[in-house]
C-alpha cells in the first residue's frame, strides 16, 4: 500500500492548512453568527478545495481521495464547521456527480459547486428516515415529461448555500419486501418553485455550518434531473455515503490533532504545586496514548482512501475509519478539556469548541452503531 500523493497535492494540502490558520480571528463571529463568510468560500474555490474531487476533464483538479483526506483533516484542524461544509459539497455531492451525472449533468451541475458562490446539499435524511434510510417517505409522481416531487428532508447540510440538492424521493408504491425499491435520486435547484427552507436547526456544535430542513410541496423537474437511474437511488446514496465517512474519518483526525495540540501546549505553560503540569504523569501519559491514537486513525483513514484511489472495496474500511477515528475524537477532546481544568469549559479556549463540533462525528453519515452494523456484517458475509 503506497499512501504517497503527488507534489501538486502535497502543495495543495499545505496551501489549506495555511490559509486555515489564517481565519482564527473570523471563527468565533461566524460561530455565533451562525454562518459560514460568503467571502471564505469564494476563497476556498481559487484555492482549487471546491473542485479538488472532480476530474479534470470535467474543470476540476483531479486529486485523489488521499489528498481530499489531507485536506478534511486540515480544515477540520482548524475549523470543524468549514470542514463538513466542504465535505458535503466537494466529497458527497461533487462524488455524486461525477459517478453517476450524465454529461449534460456534468457540464450543468460541477461548474456551480466550484465557482465560489455556494456549496452543494444531499438530502435523505427525513423525521421518520435517519439510520434507516430506506424508510423515506418523499415521493416523486410521475408528470408529464418529468416528475412532482413531495416531501420533507432533514438535517441538510449547505441548505442555505446550495444552488442545488441531490434530492431522494421514491417512485411508484412502497414495496414491503424491498423497502429501498423505487428510491430515485434528483438534482433539484433549490429556486424551483415550491422549495422551502426552513429554519437553522440550533446545534450543540458545528454551529457555523448551517443544517436546516428542505420542504417540497409539488416540485417540479424533468426527466433529466434524475441522477443515475430511476429506482437505483438507494445504492447511489449508500456510495455517497461510503465517500462521505471517510471524510469525516479525516474531519475526527483533524479535531482530535487540534484539541491535542492545544492540551500540550497548555500542559506545558500551566504550572500547579511549583511544575509545569506536563510533567505529572496524569497528564502526559494520557497526551501520550492520544498522539498514538491519532496516528492509528489517520493511518485507517488514508488506508480506506487508498483503496478507493485503486477501484477496489472499500466499504468496511471506510466503516472502520469512521467509527474508530471519531470515538477517538471523543476521548481527544474529552481529554483536551480535563487537562485545561476549568479553562476548558470556558469559550475562550478553543478545546470547549472542538469537543462541542467533535460531538457530531459519531452521529453524522451513520452513527457509530449503523459502523458496527457495516462492518460485523462484511465479516460474516459469505
Amino acid at each position: 500500500m503506497n499512501l504517497a500523493v503527488n507534489a501538486t497535492e502535497r502543495d495543495l494540502a499545505a496551501a489549506v492548512a495555511e490559509w486555515a490558520r489564517a481565519l482564527e480571528t473570523r471563527i468565533g463571529p461566524a460561530e455565533k453568527a451562525g454562518e459560514i463568510p460568503r467571502d471564505l468560500i469564494a476563497e476556498l474555490s481559487e484555492l482549487g478545495v471546491l473542485g479538488m474531487t472532480i476530474p479534470e476533464k470535467d474543470g476540476g483538479l483531479g486529486a485523489s481521495s488521499l489528498a481530499f483526506a489531507l485536506v478534511m483533516e486540515e480544515l477540520a484542524a482548524a475549523w470543524p464547521s468549514l470542514a463538513v461544509a466542504v465535505a458535503v459539497s466537494s466529497g458527497i455531492v461533487a462524488g455524486s456527480i461525477v459517478r453517476y451525472g450524465s454529461a449534460e449533468q456534468r457540464a450543468r451541475w460541477l461548474p456551480r459547486l466550484t465557482d465560489g458562490r455556494g456549496l452543494g446539499a444531499f438530502a435523505l435524511s427525513e423525521p421518520s428516515a435517519g439510520s434507516d434510510a430506506a424508510a423515506i417517505g418523499s415521493t416523486a409522481r410521475p408528470d408529464g415529461s418529468g416528475y412532482a416531487i413531495e416531501g420533507r428532508k432533514q438535517f441538510v447540510t449547505n441548505a442555505r448555500y446550495a444552488p442545488f440538492a441531490i434530492v431522494f424521493a421514491r417512485v411508484g408504491a412502497v414495496d414491503p419486501v424491498r423497502s429501498h425499491a423505487g428510491i430515485t435520486a434528483f438534482v433539484v435547484p433549490l429556486d424551483a418553485a415550491g422549495v422551502a427552507i426552513g429554519p437553522a436547526e440550533r446545534k450543540l456544535g458545528l454551529r457555523a455550518s448551517d443544517t436546516s430542513a428542505l420542504v417540497l410541496d409539488g416540485v417540479r423537474v424533468g426527466e433529466d434531473a434524475v441522477l443515475g437511474q430511476v429506482g437505483a437511488g438507494f445504492a447511489l446514496a449508500l456510495a455517497g455515503l461510503d465517500g462521505g465517512r471517510i471524510g469525516i474519518a479525516a474531519q475526527s483526525v483533524g479535531i482530535a490533532r487540534a484539541a491535542l495540540a492545544r492540551a500540550r501546549t497548555y500542559a506545558k505553560q500551566r504550572r500547579q504545586f511549583g511544575r509545569p503540569i506536563a510533567e505529572f504523569d496524569g497528564v502526559r501519559f494520557p497526551l501520550a496514548t492520544l498522539a498514538s491514537e491519532v496516528d492509528a486513525a489517520r493511518m485507517l483513514t488514508l488506508r480506506a482512501a487508498w483503496l478507493r484511489d485503486q477501484g477496489r472495496p472499500f466499504t468496511r474500511e471506510a466503516a472502520m475509519a469512521k467509527l474508530y477515528a471519531s470515538e477517538m475524537a471523543q476521548r481527544a477532546t474529552h481529554t483536551a478539556v480535563q487537562i485545561h481544568g476549568g479553562n476548558g469549559y470556558m469559550g475562550e479556549y478553543a478545546v470547549e469548541r472542538y469537543a462541542r463540533d467533535g460531538r457530531a462525528t459519531t452521529i453524522y453519515e451513520g452513527t457509530s452503531e449503523i459502523q458496527r452494523l457495516v462492518i460485523a456484517r462484511s465479516l460474516v458475509a459469505g
